[in-house]
């Protein structure tokens, strides 16, 4: 079961599926990189860190969204996802898909043209970053908790 609840502009924070409520892992980029301009890779992070929640902003677009860690746009490098700080041509519209069948805010993040999805790379230990990677996602009955992540509206009182 799908939902084609749509997202909103808006300040999101966005947490791996894995665990629950605010102890599962953040999604985000590290909070230091090197100072350079090249691509910035994103992470499923370490939960109970000592850095605050990485914000993602979320900007809907003609039929998809883009969406920025850290302020810049993300997309795929190396079939890993990262953050440009430059307009690269990497930079992608993501389809969000909402699956309550496992939760509610649950949904996978694919590229418009469903060729690929983000998915934790399961290399690594508990207490280590791990990359957000790019698989196909073949069965939208049967997904991966890998390819699954949990939305968190921050800004919706605001707005109101």
């Amino acid at each position: 079961m799908e939902s084609t609840m749509t997202m909103h502009n808006g300040i999101y924070v966005i947490f791996d599926y894995h665990g629950e409520g605010l102890t599962n892992p953040p999604i985000g980029r590290y909070p230091v990189e090197e100072l350079n301009l090249s691509p910035k890779p994103v992470f499923s992070l370490p939960p109970n860190q000592s850095f605050e929640f990485p914000k993602w902003i979320l900007e809907k677009r003609d039929k998809g969204c883009r969406l920025k860690a850290f302020g810049c746009p993300v997309g795929i490098h190396k079939n890993e996802l990262c953050a440009f700080m430059l307009n690269e041509k990497e930079i992608e519209e993501w389809q969000v898909t909402f699956r309550p069948q496992h939760g509610k805010d649950v949904a996978t993040v694919e590229k418009m043209d469903k060729s690929c999805a983000w998915c934790v790379d399961e290399k690594g230990g508990a207490e280590q970053p791990k990359r957000i990677i790019m698989k196909q996602l073949h069965d939208s009955r049967r997904i991966p908790e890998e390819m699954l992540f949990t939305f968190v509206r921050m800004d919706k009182g605001m707005s109101s």
